[in-house]
């Protein structure tokens, strides 16, 4: 008995361990679009190359250090003739022979800007435009989450859809069936078997619709990950909408406005310009830099026949002052051209933290109603299948005809649709409210995930 016992439990682990082993859960797709979804990377290498402007920006005011060296060989024929005269008399030199040497130098320099307001005005504006770099990649995260989200469940709801739509299919084909062979004793007639068919014809396009609908969502999952994903689970019918904590809109209000990455992004990018504009309204200030520096050089050779040699060396302090006047114009055209685009900058985060607010509220709004509507559509499954029986009793007996039964069998299964439908919408709505909010995390996906069922397999 033990070993029928032991053969059995093998067998069915080789059943559904296949299974199991092939279904992909929202934490499957998440980790793997964290590797491979070419927009994610664009957003990674545009934070890193972004938050490096501070660095260019401060560079202007910090010292300056370089270094130069030469080394020279030259060979020279000197075959010249001076002629010059001294005291009336004409005199005449010949130079002639070969002259060849050998020099060698280098030079180290440090300077450093003493004053210089332009450049301390765009190193704070370079700071803001890094840190605007971190919050926007911090948006793109959660836009992943998001765009894995939509991109699973759509394949979710498709596939219930299909599911729905396909059983629509066969309740009423078999009607069809029923009402031709009633057709064909003489007690219905032909009117019910052309509407009949009718709508079942209906129903098979919708089927069709429904089944290219999912293989469309099977593939926005390889969007994001460059995979093939065949196999999904699915959301277990235990789960739960619940209104969203806190309840008071205003509070999600006040958390979107201190949290929303998007804002942060705006409000920064505010501050640079206010920034630049600064930098270029100080423009004509006079900049002072300092500098020190330290040569040395030597040489050596033979002119003519007789040896050369000299060596040098020293240093300099210098310190500088500069001041623009006069530039063609520039100054007072870069001047205006910074202050309106602070000033656009400025109006940009104003408009961003109102869609923000509109945002948050309605988002708050919408959670609500799919919390509500998912409880109604529940409630319209179990109204619709009584419903059903009582129109199919009522055609038993001949009270009701064809035509409302098949009326009530497709409002049970747009019930059913209307529940699944209602179900995703909640999570996503959720989801988005929590995006707005700043509270969209990583975190999120692993608590949606332990929601799903891999018994509820989700295929093609």
């Amino acid at each position: 008995m033990q070993t029928i016992k032991k053969h059995l439990l093998i067998a069915a682990v080789a059943v559904f361990a296949p299974q199991l082993a092939v279904s992909d859960s929202l934490v499957d797709i998440y980790e793997s679009a964290l590797n491979n979804d070419p927009v994610l990377k664009a957003a990674r290498a545009n934070f890193n190359a972004d938050r490096e402007i501070k660095n260019l920006t401060r560079a202007a005011l910090l010292p300056q250090i370089a270094a130069s060296g030469e080394y020279r060989e030259s060979e020279t024929t000197d075959n010249s003739r001076t002629t010059f005269i001294i005291e009336g008399q004409i005199l005449s030199s010949v130079s002639q022979g070969d002259v060849e040497s050998d020099s060698t130098s280098y030079n180290i320099s440090l300077s450093q800007a003493i004053f210089d307001v332009p450049s301390w005005y765009n190193f704070k504006s370079g700071q803001a435009l890094s840190e605007s770099a971190r919050a926007q990649f911090a948006a793109d995260q959660q836009s992943l989450i998001i765009r894995v989200s939509d991109a699973y469940f759509n394949v979710l709801r498709a596939y219930d859809n299909m599911q729905t739509r396909q059983a629509e299919e066969r309740a009423i084909q078999r009607q069809l069936e029923q009402t031709r062979e009633r057709f064909e004793v003489g007690l219905l007639p032909v009117t019910d078997v052309h509407e009949a068919q009718a709508v079942y014809d209906d129903a098979a396009v919708n089927s069709l619709e429904a089944t290219g609908a999912l293989n469309i969502a099977f593939q926005q999952l390889q969007v994001l990950t460059g995979q093939d994903h065949d196999v999904l689970a699915g959301l277990a019918e235990k789960f739960i909408a619940t209104n969203p904590e806190p309840l008071n809109d205003s509070e999600w209000v006040d958390l979107a406005v201190g949290n929303n990455y998007q804002l942060k992004v705006a409000e920064l990018g505010k501050d640079a310009s206010y920034n630049k504009a600064k930098a270029a309204a100080a423009a004509r200030l006079p900049k002072i830099t300092g500098r020190y520096s330290y040569f040395d050089s030597e040489s050596d050779g033979i002119r003519y026949t007789s040896p050369i040699e000299s060596q040098q060396d020293g240093n300099s302090i210098t310190v500088s002052l500069s001041m623009p006047i006069w530039l063609g114009g520039s100054l007072d055209a870069q001047r205006r051209q910074a202050k309106q685009r602070a000033i656009a900058s400025s109006e940009g985060f104003i408009s961003a933290k109102r869609n923000t607010v509109q945002a948050a509220r309605s988002l708050h709004q919408l959670v609500l109603t799919n919390t509500a509507r998912v409880k109604a559509r529940a409630q319209s499954i179990t109204s619709a299948d009584s419903a059903l029986q009582a129109t199919q009793a009522g055609y038993e007996v001949g009270t009701r005809n064809i035509v409302d039964v098949l009326v009530a069998q497709r409002t049970v299964y747009q019930a059913r649709r209307n529940f699944a439908n209602a179900r995703y919408d909640y999570i996503l709505s959720m989801m988005r409210l929590k995006e707005v909010a700043g509270q969209l995390s990583p975190e999120n996906i692993y608590q949606l995930n332990a929601w799903l069922d891999p018994k509820l397999v989700i295929k093609k």
